[in-house]
Parts: C-alpha cells; structure tokens; sequence
C-alpha cells in the first residue's frame, strides 16, 4: 500500500458534504422560486407601499348632569380592536377571529364591508375589557393592520329614568364620518350633538407593507382631540328617579311632569314604559331590537312630551278663563241649572253628573260640563282657540326636545278643512270647551298650564339645559287680570279642598294642593289626568296622566300625592 492513495471508504465524507450543498442549494432555489414567480407580483406590490396611516381619535363626548351636579352621562376609556384593510392578511382571519372571541365569519364579513374604505382602521370590536383584549394585544406583532385604541365610551348612570331625556349615541353614518365616529341618535344626545359631541384629533405614523409602525410622521402628526361642552339639566334627578318609579307600579303607560313656575325650569319629565339606554349605545341585538320595537306599550315613546292626548275636564281652566277675561260670564254668574245633560239641535251633550244652579268657582270644583256648554256658546271657536295658543298649546314649548308634539287646537279653518263649510256646528264648540272632540294637548303643555295660573301669567319661558336660553312665554301676551286668576284658582282650591270637589282625595297633603281632574274619553279607555299646583314648600305645578287609565280623581290623583310626599316628605 502507498502512502499517497487514500484509505478505502476516506472520499464518502466529502460526497455526502456535495449532496448535502446540492440539496440546500436545491431548496433554496425553490425558495427564491416560490417568493419570486409564485408570490412576486405580491411581494413587489407590497414592498412600494410605505405610506403613511391615519388614525383618527374620537372626541369625549360632554358629560351630562343633573341641577345637583349628579353625573347623568359620562365616558369611560374601553379598547377597540380596529383593522387596515388593506394592510391586513386575510389568509390570518381564523386566528384573529378566535382571539377576538369571534365567528370567523362574522369578522370576514366585517372585513368586507370595511372594502371600501381600505385605508381607513375599520373597528372590528369595541367596549372590550382588559381581559379580552389581552390575547389579541399578546399576538398583535404577527398581524399586520391590526390595531388596538383606547377610546371613550358613553356611559348611562342611570337606565329607563332619563332615556328619553338624553337619549343614546350610535355609530355615525353621515358621509365624512370616520370609522367608529359617534352622534347622537336620540334625546338631547341627537339634539345638541353638536353642543355634545367635541372635534375628533388624529396621529399620523409611517407603516411598512404589512401594516408595522415604522415611525410617528414627522411635523403636524397629532392633533389632540377636543372634548365637547358639558351640559346641567333643570331636572331633579331624585324627583325622576321617583316619579318614574310610581308610574311602572301602574298597569297602564302614563307621564308626569312638574316645573318650578317662579323660573320655568323643568324639574321631571317622567314618561313610562322607558328602555336602557345604554344597551341601545352599545349595540343592541337584533333579538333585544325586535323586543323593544314591537312591544305595544312603545318604551321608546316618550310621553311626556311627545304626546298627545284630549285634556278632559282639565282644559275647562282655560275656558273659564276664556269667558271671564272676555267678560261674557261674572265670577257669580249663575247660568241655568244643570239637569244632567244640556239639549242642542237635537243632540243631548251630557254631563257626569246633576249639580244644579253654579257659579264659576262651583262649576269648577265639582266639574259642570253643562255650566260650560251653556256658557261658551257667549264666546266662539276661534276666540276660544285664540286664547288656548296663548297658554301655549298647539305650539312646541321648547326648541331642543326631540319629536316635542304641539297638540292640536281646533279652529274655523281647521274644522272647515276636516268637514267642509257647513259640516260641523256649535256642538263641535260645546265638545271642546270641556276638552273633548278634536283638541289635543300635552301633558308638557299641561303642566305649563297650572304654572301660568299659579303665577298669574308671570311664568318665564320654560327652561330643561342650563346652557341653553329659555323658551319664549306665549303667556305673557295673555296679559291675564287678576280677578280672572284669582277666580280660576279658588275654584282649583275647592276642587280639593270642597266635600264635593273631584280632587277632595287630597285634601290630606299637608300643604295646600289646586288643582283640576280630567276624565278624558277614549274609545280605547279614558285618559286619568290631573293637574295642579302648590305654593308652599316649593313653587311646583304638576301634570300627570294615565293612558287609558279610568277616572283622573281616583287613578291620576293618588300618583300626584306620592310625588309630592315622596319629593317634599323631608319638608312637612
């Protein structure tokens, strides 16, 4: 053997070393392949589209208060989930929608609606806690376009008690609007939205091609959002949060509304059924939606503004008034007795009851709707109308309460459009003067009402948001005399206080309550009103009605008397 020649099996090292390089060499070639002819026009697409991302910051919206400075709507910070189009991965929606929580074809079609917009962050979750938003926080550098935000997020104190009065927020669908910007849908959250709702900031970063910060954009990049105005209600919450608490006890929908009528300032505006709104803000399920939209008792109405009812015998306020400023009636003046009902062209208009010869305050206290049947025919339709708009009715009250109804007052002209020239008559006067036939009022305008004769007329315009200036006072032009004021009062005093008053049930309040009942007809129930005011311990006119409720002495009455014990109790 010479030394030179290798041993035998000493050359197999170096060919496995060759086939090893061959087959690595080999691999990387399929390699370079796939990335260049296989997902080239990919990747080169990709690889040109640096840009820069803009991420809009939603404004905190105003923070919503009581006149005692208790906090009524809020913000609270939540995490959102949001994704760049077309920066994000499709192939990685399983993943993501798994860590989300989420049907992964749920998140696809999110996606896809998102399509149109692709370089906007689209949210894909919202309202998510620390703890759901953790798994998706722990995997977000795998999954480029995702992005995690801290935004605000609309918090109710409070549920049913103020949802018609604030209303809730949604996602904004106007054009302009960035993804996930908020607006007000309802309340005074859709009324002063742009009072509420702040101006929005953004920050603008440099990305690479999957959607990686590559850094913050240099120059203007950030302009801090700017929060909206805060607003102060007149609205007590306790007496709301009380009053709507004795209203769901009753079987039937009803409102009730009370103002402080040496200002004007509304202190509850009560209405029953109500819904949560914060369950509205969130996003409500189809299911819940179906609930609520179809329930035949309509918590999403609010009644106490919005609307409308026949006053009943409550209206006869203002006729008395009517025909005493006019002075077709005296005080003492004693028209024909009351038979139980009074004949005209062959129609018989009834009366409740048999009370013989009355004057004004009797006629009020005991409720004569013959005393008034005879008495009105001394003034007309339109002169009655005329005064009635001066308490406000057939107008809006205020300027800023959503789908605020103005009622209905009828005149000449709106008879002559119903029924032509010559098909009504005197009888359509006669049903009006005791709050019937074609009239139509509020309980809002009703509580207004009490305020006007409880202030003699001197009632400033109404007022619900401190930041707002108060309504106009159409009363004030109804320039009321004294004695027609004094007279409508006491006969609202012995309607209580009288034995046989229609409102003697609260002759037991401690302090002294004036005030009207009403039985308004229906032919699906009678409505139960009542309305009314007390001096002492505070200046407050209330109205209160039942929908379908019965008879307003034994129904509306006792609801009035737990408002004021339980509002003013401390106070006897």
């Amino acid at each position: 053997m010479r030394l030179s020649e290798p041993a035998s099996g000493a050359g197999r090292p170096a060919a496995g070393f060759a086939i090893l390089f061959l087959l690595m060499l080999l691999g990387l070639s399929a390699r370079l392949f796939y990335l260049q002819s296989v997902k080239g026009d990919y990747y080169r697409s990709i690889s040109t589209s640096n840009h820069i991302r803009v991420i809009y910051r939603p404004a905190p919206r105003g923070v919503v208060r009581d006149r005692n400075g208790i906090v009524l709507v809020d913000n609270e910070p939540s995490f959102a989930v949001a994704a760049v189009p077309s920066e994000f991965d499709p192939a990685g929606i399983p993943e993501v929608a798994s860590l989300l929580g989420m049907p992964q074809d749920t998140l696809a079609a999110r996606l896809a609606s998102a399509s149109a917009r692709p370089y906007r962050p689209f949210v894909l979750c919202d309202d998510m806690s620390v703890e759901e938003i953790s798994p998706i926080a722990e995997n977000l550098h795998r999954f480029g376009g995702l992005l995690i935000d801290v935004v605000p997020r609309r918090r109710y104190t409070f549920g049913h008690e103020f949802c018609h009065i604030v209303g809730y927020v949604g996602e904004s669908r106007e054009e302009g609007a960035f993804e996930g910007e908020m607006t007000g849908i309802s309340g005074l959250e859709s009324e002063l939205d742009y009072f509420l709702a702040g101006q929005p900031g953004y920050r603008r970063q440099v990305v690479d091609a999957v959607g990686r910060v590559v850094s913050e954009f240099e120059g203007s990049g950030e302009v801090a959002p700017v929060p909206g105005h805060d607003l102060t209600l007149t609205i007590d919450s306790r007496l709301q949060i009380l009053t709507c608490a004795i209203l769901e006890e009753e079987t039937a929908p009803g409102a009730a509304v009370v103002i402080d009528y040496t200002t004007g300032e509304i202190l509850c505006l009560a209405s029953s059924p109500g819904y949560d709104p914060q369950e509205m803000s969130d996003g409500i399920s189809t299911a819940a939606w179906q609930t609520i939209s179809q329930d035949p008792e309509r918590p999403m109405f609010c009644r106490a503004w919005a609307a409308r009812y026949p006053p009943g015998s409550i209206f006869k306020l203002v006729s008395a008034a009517y025909l005493l400023e006019n002075g077709f009636v005296t005080a003492d003046f004693r028209p024909d007795p009351c038979y139980g009902s009074y004949h005209l062209g062959g129609n018989d208009f009834g009366c409740w009851s048999v009370h013989g010869r009355l004057a004004m305050v009797d006629a009020l206290a005991q409720s004569c709707d013959v005393y008034f049947y005879r008495n009105i025919q001394l003034g007309s339709l339109d002169g009655l109308a005329a005064f009635a708009r001066g308490f406000g009715m057939g107008g809006r009250l205020t300027e800023i309460l959503p789908g605020e109804s103005s009622g209905l007052v009828p005149d000449r002209a709106l008879l002559d459009s119903l029924y032509g020239p010559g098909g009504w008559g005197l009888g359509n006067l006669l049903n009006v003067s005791i709050g019937q036939g074609e009239l139509l009022v509020t309980p809002l305008q009703m509580a207004a009402m009490a305020g006007v004769f409880a202030s003699g007329g001197e009632m400033p315009g109404l007022r619900l948001v401190r930041e707002i200036p108060e309504a106009p006072a159409p009363w004030r032009q109804l320039d009321l005399s004294a004695g027609t004021v004094a007279t409508v009062v006491e006969g609202m005093r012995e309607a209580v206080d009288s034995s046989s008053g229609t409102l003697s049930s609260l002759d037991g309040l401690p302090w002294a309550f004036y005030g009207k009942s009403g039985t308004a007809e229906s032919s699906a129930g009678d409505h139960a009103w009542v309305v009314g005011f007390i001096r002492e311990p505070m200046p407050l006119a209330v109205a209160v009605v039942v929908e379908h409720g019965g008879h307003g002495g034994a129904v509306a009455a006792p609801i009035v008397s737990r408002i004021l014990l339980g509002y003013l109790g401390e106070s006897r």
